[in-house]
């Protein structure tokens, strides 16, 4: 009897987890800017238009999950940063659509 409790607390524990991984992912998929929201596949307009012009951009490559396939390929970073008090978030635009957000660091 008690392998099966150890199991259904392993189980618990295994769920909570991947309900926080899940969490953290939803996080990197949306960047609010002011009261509007952008996720990946908006386009480039729409960013620019939702959240006005970067502080800085750059071009270069990356690597990123694309159709299911770990690719390199060339990306256009917009970096955005709302407040001093807030993280800073990099949106990379790949083919006129955004295909990330990162978080950046204090």
């Amino acid at each position: 009897m008690e392998t099966r409790g150890r199991r259904s607390t392993a189980a618990a524990g295994l769920a909570l987890i991947l309900t926080l991984l899940c969490a953290a992912w939803a996080e990197a998929d949306s960047y609010r800017c002011g009261r509007k929201l952008i996720r990946t596949g908006d386009s480039m307009g729409d960013v620019l238009r939702v959240c006005g012009e970067p502080q800085f951009k750059d071009r270069g490559e990356t690597a990123l999950r694309l159709d299911g396939v770990s690719k390199r390929v060339s990306v256009q970073r917009l970096y955005y940063r709302q407040g001093r008090r807030s993280l800073p978030h990099v949106v990379l635009i790949h083919k006129g659509r955004v295909v990330a957000i990162e978080i950046g660091s204090r």
